[in-house]
């Protein structure tokens, strides 16, 4: 969990000066825990805030050619081995920035194609004069930057950067309607109008008279030839990709909800621990109160009896989702989409007091292994209909609905003329409800949140059709409906939320799931290793075969966070929520269709156990965005 920086001069702008690029480390201070270091010429300048977590040396920038290259980067690189052997090194003491600079001087812009692993870097090209910059395949590294004419600047953070003379601070009404309708779909955006992200999976070149940006790879399947046994070819991947996230340092934990995906990891770094004769893993986990649903705490402790680790149980009594939230807000300098955030920063608080600096995090299971909800779609379309029903009956658990439902809503779509009204019919009679079609989106539920005014000047109706909601075409599909889902803005906007929390207790999330090789591999299998008898990740259940207790390898339930967070508004907020909301609204009266907002709170107070996941968002969404314009205003900046 590094820091990068940098200042670029261009056509005959103010000189790159030690003292700008010192101010900008100072905002990154919280990222700087082993030291920090710059370094200039006259038409740039690159900062490096350091926390080791790969134990190399110490801090960048570094430089090669004779000075002619400086790189600083924040990175850890997977395939190491193979890069070195590619470009004929032996040296394997050598720090992953000096690699990737190696690899620039013998790819130039491709180099990132040739990475695997975490990483955001910029690289000053003296020869050339130009500033190549990258971001890894899936944003797990944050990368913010301004530029106007005279002057580009970037950072690991949008702090650094409004810390620079002439950096407006005017905030983006696009990027408040996409965080209200939930829609993260500019994944260039900030809540600054003036100041941009360099997208996952892109790079991007800066000369003294223009920026240009490259998208340098794109998710898609693996081209490999999969094994015969496709849970013994996952386990494998799985495997090298949770060691290799280990790498740098004994100071690991691993997050363990009791999950699927957080069991699984913590398991396999444990086995691994032990193999290297390593300290028992130190794992962290957040225990509600018995009975409460959220408590998942048998999970746990069937992990705990499983394996031999060295837990610490976080008690969560008395949830108070808007604690701290102002400085929540200042860390994430800006509106998320992440209601319970306050609680996954109680576990990084908790590793970093712990001594954890790098803490294995099984977020994006669900997204990369896939529940294989579009296999039902493949079989309907293949008029495989005895499967589907027998599929629909495992899996009517999952999807919440009736099983006769389902199955007459995917006949509607697929199934022939004359059967479709004979259903319709029954369906009338049987369920004495009306019920849509698998494929037709159903009505968004930022309609009756967004002002309509704000709706229209940030044309949100087109771009949530565009970006919000999955287009027929592509649920019809497993593979398209899985690259859709890991292509999507959330992805990214997840990373950037969680980077920024992690960051200010000196811990480094690291997120085994998220694995060039594993995710071409998720992608590339059949519907059938995704969902069958009812098991989403069935690849990953198989795989994980002596290695999970069995309860929880086999576990179908999700905890639904809806009635908690409702609990806990309602009990510890609610003056705050009456003065945001009732008496001090004509703050977010422009943004936020207010008497519905109010309508909506006004329901929830009075049936709390029947508030709507859109109900609750409407609330929570319209206190959050407050809260912030509050301090937008605190600051001086144009609201």
């Amino acid at each position: 969990m590094s820091g990068v920086a940098g200042i670029l001069s261009r056509q005959g702008g103010k000189p790159a000066a030690a003292g700008d690029i010192q101010e900008m480390l100072a905002r990154m201070r919280h990222r700087a825990r082993d030291g920090a270091s710059w370094w200039t010429d006259s038409g740039a300048a690159l900062g490096h805030a350091w926390l080791d977590t790969t134990g190399e040396d110490g801090p960048g920038p570094l430089t090669m050619a004779g000075g002619k290259l400086a790189i600083t980067a924040d990175c850890r690189l997977d395939n190491r081995d193979e890069l070195m052997a590619r470009l004929g090194l032996r040296d394997r003491s050598m720090a992953d920035a000096a690699l990737i600079m190696r690899a620039y001087l013998k790819w130039g812009e491709a180099c990132p194609t040739y990475l695997q692993g975490d990483f955001a870097f910029a690289i000053w090209d003296g020869e050339q004069q130009s500033l190549y910059c990258a971001r890894d395949h899936f944003g797990v590294k944050p990368f913010y930057y301004h530029s106007t004419d005279r002057r580009f600047a970037f950072a690991s953070e949008i702090g650094p950067i409004l810390a620079l003379d002439d950096v407006g601070r005017r905030i983006s009404e696009h990027q408040i309607s996409g965080f209200l309708a939930g829609l993260p779909d500019d994944t260039q955006a900030t809540p600054y109008a003036e100041i941009f992200r360099l997208p996952a999976r892109h790079s991007m070149v800066v000369t003294e008279r223009q920026v240009t940006l490259r998208r340098y790879w794109q998710i898609e399947p693996s081209q490999r030839p999969p094994r015969a046994d496709a849970a013994e070819e996952f386990r494998h991947l799985f495997a090298q990709s949770v060691e290799n996230r280990m790498r740098g340092t004994p100071a690991t934990g691993a997050m363990l909800s009791g999950g699927l995906d957080s069991s699984s990891i913590a398991c396999l770094a444990g086995l691994r621990g032990s193999a290297q004769r390593r300290p028992r893993l130190k794992t962290f986990s957040l225990v509600f109160d018995k009975g409460s649903p959220m408590d998942e705490k048998p999970f746990i402790d069937a992990v705990l009896d499983h394996q031999r680790f060295d837990p610490t149980l976080i008690a969560v009594g008395n949830y108070a989702p808007f604690a701290e939230f102002e400085r929540i807000l200042e860390e994430q300098e800006g509106t998320f989409l992440a209601p319970g955030l306050s609680l996954t920063r109680d576990i990084y608080r908790t590793a970093g007091a712990k001594g954890v600096r790098v803490l294995l995090d099984g977020h994006g299971g669900d997204e990369v292994v896939s529940q294989g909800h579009g296999h039902l779609h493949e079989l309907a379309n293949a008029r495989r209909w005895l499967e589907l029903w027998r599929e629909l009956h495992s899996a009517a658990n999952t999807y919440g609905e009736g099983m006769l439902s389902l199955y007459f809503k995917f006949l509607t779509i697929y199934g022939p003329a004359w059967r479709i009204a004979r259903m319709r019919s029954i369906a009338g009679r049987l369920l004495g409800k009306v019920w849509r079609s698998p494929h037709k989106a159903p009505r968004a539920a930022w309609a009756s949140l967004v002002n309509p005014d704000l709706a229209r000047r940030t044309d949100l109706a087109e771009r949530f059709h565009r970006a919000g909601h999955m287009p027929a075409a592509v649920s019809a599909s497993e593979a398209l409906t899985h690259r859709w889902l890991l292509s999507n803005g959330l992805v990214q906007h997840s990373f950037e939320v969680l980077d920024k929390a992690a960051a200010n207790f000196g811990v480094e999330p690291r997120y085994p799931f998220w694995d060039k090789p594993l995710v071409e591999f998720c992608l590339a299998l059949p519907g059938e290793e995704k969902l069958k008898d009812g098991f989403g990740r069935y690849v990953m259940r198989r795989a994980m075969q002596g290695i999970l207790p069995p309860a929880v390898q086999w576990r179908r339930d999700k905890i639904d966070f809806t009635a908690n967070l409702v609990k806990g508004m309602l009990g510890n907020h609610r003056a705050l929520l009456d003065k945001v909301l009732v008496s001090d609204g004509d703050l977010i009266a422009p943004y936020v269709n207010l008497p519905e907002v109010r309508a909506v709170y006004a329901r929830i107070q009075n049936q709390p156990e029947q508030a709507t996941l859109p109900d609750v968002q409407h609330v929570w969404r319209s206190v959050s965005l407050s809260l912030w314009l509050r301090q937008v205003q605190a600051n001086g900046s144009p609201a």
